[in-house]
């Protein structure tokens, strides 16, 4: 079934509104695009932000979602590489520029100086220039090279949350390990062990890692064990954090929001070792350097990974059996789901699952009338 020109999904009308049903027109499928019929959808807290115009550059209506999971439906006459009905994933990015070195022989697009994420930028093909929609509707139509298959063995729901958080997490891991998905031999930390953070210790425990989560108090220890973690340590406690000194090769920080002292962390880290942030704190890092030269630690952080880190953690996660902990809701249930992200409340990823095709909603927001 080829998708109507006309579809519903959830908008954000204006910055700080409450998505509701609104339908729009998708671009002409162009001769280089995939169009995929939504059936599952990932929350990120980057969904929020948007909708709330935090970072400036949303463009409403406004519609969010970056971990995309569904089945193509139709394809232009120049892609290769995919059949109707395939299983597929669309992360954060939409479109690079295929020609630079990042995109070629690097493999990195995400580094791409022409790169549009999924929602945040106007597209241009060769049918003319286009609000790039996210994955809160019923269908997408979207360049084709970043168009994932989903491997078998991953649930679609869980593979959702794999295309923004698992790669986000995956990704730092893996080069680490210089691009060998094994890391035995190496102590890693992971601080919080959260939305992000149960995703890193998977991966680190499942690349062969001595796997340390990092938390305030003792309320996710066993948690963290039943993740893999081979070991947990207390940063509020001055005894642990002082025992454990000079001992971890890699630090994960997942945590964001807040304001941060990376002195105890750095601390912790061996000669050589890395401390990595994929979460981000509110206020800017104080850092005395000193901690840090004799010893030749450093710091780092990256964002979502390239297209292909993500085909490579897909395959990873399908292989090794890392899998987020969710929570259900229908697609139309959005604006719930949103609330429970942006309380904290969340355990530990939002996956809308789509029902917006169906006749009641159809009837409500006059798609197909």
């Amino acid at each position: 079934m080829a998708a109507p020109p006309n579809v519903p999904a959830m908008a954000a009308m204006e910055a700080g509104e409450k998505v509701s049903v609104w339908n729009y027109d998708l671009k002409p499928e162009g001769e280089n695009d995939v169009t995929i019929k939504i059936t599952k959808c990932g929350i990120c807290a980057t969904d929020i932000h948007m909708i709330n115009n935090a970072w400036g550059f949303s463009v409403y209506p406004l519609i969010p979602g970056h971990e995309i999971v569904g089945e193509v439906v139709s394809y232009g006459s120049k892609v290769s590489g995919f059949q109707k009905g395939d299983l597929v994933g669309l992360g954060c990015l939409a479109q690079s520029c295929e020609k630079c070195p990042k995109c070629t022989t690097q493999q990195r697009d995400n580094l791409c100086p022409e790169l549009k994420f999924t929602y945040f930028h106007t597209v241009v093909d060769e049918t003319g220039e286009f609000q790039h929609r996210g994955g809160f509707a019923s269908y997408i139509r979207t360049p084709a090279s970043k168009v994932l298959k989903i491997p078998e063995g991953l649930d679609p729901a869980e593979a959702a949350p794999l295309l923004c958080a698992g790669v986000t997490t995956f990704t730092p891991l893996n080069e680490f390990s210089g691009n060998t998905g094994s890391l035995k031999g190496k102590k890693v930390g992971v601080i919080g062990p959260g939305g992000l953070g149960h995703l890193a210790v998977q991966f680190a425990a499942k690349m062969g890692a001595e796997t340390v989560v990092i938390a305030r108090n003792e309320a996710k220890k066993d948690f963290a064990f039943q993740l893999g973690a081979t070991g947990f340590l207390v940063s509020e406690s001055k005894d642990d954090m002082e025992a454990a000194a000079r001992s971890f090769d890699f630090i994960i920080s997942c945590i964001s929001g807040g304001e941060l002292d990376v002195h105890p962390y750095i601390n912790l880290l061996a000669p050589y070792g890395t401390l990595h942030f994929v979460g981000i704190p509110d206020k800017p890092l104080t850092l005395d350097l000193m901690t840090m030269m004799f010893t030749r630690r450093s710091i780092s952080c990256s964002p979502v990974g390239s297209t292909q880190q993500c085909r490579d953690m897909l395959e990873f996660a399908a292989k090794h059996g890392v899998k987020p902990i969710i929570e259900r809701f229908p697609h139309s249930k959005a604006e719930e789901a949103l609330e429970k992200v942006r309380s904290g409340k969340i355990r530990f990823r939002a996956v809308l699952e789509n029902d917006l095709l169906s006749d009641a909603h159809a009837e409500k927001s006059g798609y197909g009338q």
